[in-house]
């Protein structure tokens, strides 16, 4: 077997250099795309480096290419060299959590720290929690949906007949994780960070996105969190994350 490069780990005293992302349309990429234009807009970060890649129009999988960036090419993919030798061969850094707390605890400057033990304790949380309940029942639910989507029509009805109930379960399912986001969030606490911005934010904003383009989301039953998503969307660096993506939620940049 081939050994397997460390990764994940900075083990220079350098500090990291410029980042390179590798980005997927129509992916997780949008939480380390728009927490990079976050660090850009506060001058925090010069700028970094995009490899935009788009989804097979049959498969709709990731392209080979991506596997240079990591070996298993799933999208979000960092990699950086330290900033005193950009020659030297990167480090990669995949799964969009840890890379949201590298850029955290390598470039931020505190930017997204909370302000309170309290908010600390509550930011990671939602990190876990958008991670793992929002974004496995959404999964779900949208695999039961589109799989009738995707069949050819002599098939489909009968698909639909056995996956719609599936995708109403789950569907239904996601009512009591959503009365519990909008039961966190308040006016003194607009964020899933806390008081302000933070990684909790990242993560929640790609399962919640998908729900509200799939109509799982009814923003008037859940208003403070339907402006909490409203507000992300309002903002210049999440909408230039967008555009830089390429294609998200089958809108085209």
């Amino acid at each position: 077997m081939t050994s397997v490069p460390q990764h994940n780990y900075w083990g220079y005293k350098s500090p990291p250099g410029t980042p390179t992302v590798w980005s997927l349309t129509e992916s997780g990429s949008i939480r380390v795309l728009w927490a990079l234009e976050e660090l850009v807009e506060q001058n925090i970060l010069e700028s970094y480096n995009l490899k935009a890649f788009q989804r097979s129009k049959t498969t709709h999988a990731a392209p080979e290419a991506m596997k240079e960036g990591f070996r298993l090419g799933k999208s979000p993919i960092l990699t950086v060299s330290p900033a005193n030798a950009p020659d030297e061969p990167p480090t990669s850094f995949v799964e969009g959590r840890l890379i949201l707390q590298f850029l955290a605890d390598h470039y931020a400057k505190g930017l997204w720290d909370p302000k309170t033990p309290q908010d600390q304790a509550r930011d990671i949380f939602f990190q876990e929690f958008a991670g793992t309940t929002v974004s496995t029942l959404t999964s779900l639910t949208l695999t039961m949906d589109v799989i009738p989507e995707a069949t050819p029509w002599p098939l489909r009805p009968l698909l639909k007949l056995l996956f719609v109930p599936l995708m109403s379960v789950f569907k239904g399912k996601l009512a009591e994780p959503f009365e519990f986001l909008e039961d966190t969030l308040s006016d003194e606490k607009p964020w899933f960070g806390g008081s302000k911005l933070g990684l909790a934010d990242f993560c929640m904003i790609f399962p919640l996105d998908a729900c509200v383009v799939r109509k799982y989301f009814d923003g008037t039953k859940y208003p403070k969190v339907n402006r909490w998503h409203k507000t992300v969307h309002e903002l210049p660096a999440y909408q230039r994350a967008v555009k830089k993506m390429g294609e998200y939620n089958g809108v085209k940049a």
